[in-house]
């Protein structure tokens, strides 16, 4: 497998609008590659294009839904070959099971676990027909971390996780890597576009949450995992110190424990 890290490189990112993404294109287009910065918010995606050029890469913004498989398709095609694909765009929502609505779990899995599957489809074949090229799938910590308020969120970033190390074996043999990320508590703008839903709404939850998140870990941060990720090909990478701990918790915790710790509201 060879991937192209560097100058002249070309990435994709999903949901590069803000947090993470913007990071990410930035750290990218640092090394001289060329990014192609997409996100449903066009405006945002024209921002973080400009910082790319300013880091000394170039940037492209593109307006893109990642629920919509026919508009990544299509973005595929203009932009042809890709050497890095990094899956982003994500949403949060917080709530019991009994306050969701069906309206809320699809909403949460177009975006987040469908997302990502649509942009592999999209780009992945071309990749494989090169036997080169790395993607790169953005879960959570919580992707391994039972949450009694948390189900949908974390239900649609374990699917991440189990979609990416199945991908990983897929395509290997084809010369295409697959990694995924778990970052923990990350300050980015996420928190603000949250779903709020049952008791999970009320004011003082809502401020506790952002509070939590204000003081987490920069967005540069997981930005510098993942191209490290793009250069190295690892498996999984948990990025805080949180997500590591969490990481290796569930592998020697038993299981009666985590539901104990599951049940906890810890905020």
């Amino acid at each position: 497998m060879v991937n192209k890290v560097g100058p002249e490189a070309l990435v994709v990112v999903t949901g590069a609008g803000s947090g993470i993404g913007r990071a990410t294109a930035a750290s990218f287009a640092a090394g001289g590659a060329r990014v192609v910065c997409a996100d449903i918010d066009v405006e945002a995606a024209e921002k973080t294009a400009a910082l790319c050029a300013e880091a000394g890469g170039t940037g492209r913004a593109e307006h893109c839904d990642v629920t919509d498989a026919t508009a990544l398709a299509a973005l595929a095609e203009r932009t042809g070959p890709v050497d890095i694909l990094v899956n982003n765009a994500g949403v949060g929502m917080t709530g019991r099971f009994a306050d969701m609505t069906v309206d809320d779990w699809r909403w949460i899995r177009s975006v987040n676990l469908d997302g990502v599957v649509h942009a592999c489809a999209a780009f992945g074949p071309g990749m494989i027909a090169r036997r080169s090229g790395q993607v790169i799938n953005v879960s959570s910590g919580l992707g391994y971390t039972m949450r009694a308020t948390e189900g949908a969120y974390v239900t649609t970033k374990a699917a991440v996780l189990a979609l990416s190390r199945c991908l990983r074996a897929d395509w290997a043999p084809h010369g295409v890597g697959v990694t995924v990320i778990c970052p923990g508590v990350i300050n980015t703008p996420i928190v603000g576009s949250t779903r709020h839903l049952g008791d999970r709404a009320d004011a003082g939850t809502r401020n506790r949450i952002e509070q939590i998140f204000r003081r987490g870990h920069s967005p540069e941060t997981v930005a510098r995992a993942i191209v490290a990720a793009a250069e190295q090909n690892p498996a999984v990478v948990p990025v805080g110190w949180e997500a590591r701990l969490g990481w290796h918790l569930n592998r020697i915790t038993p299981l009666a424990v985590q539901d104990r710790l599951a049940r906890l509201n810890l905020v």
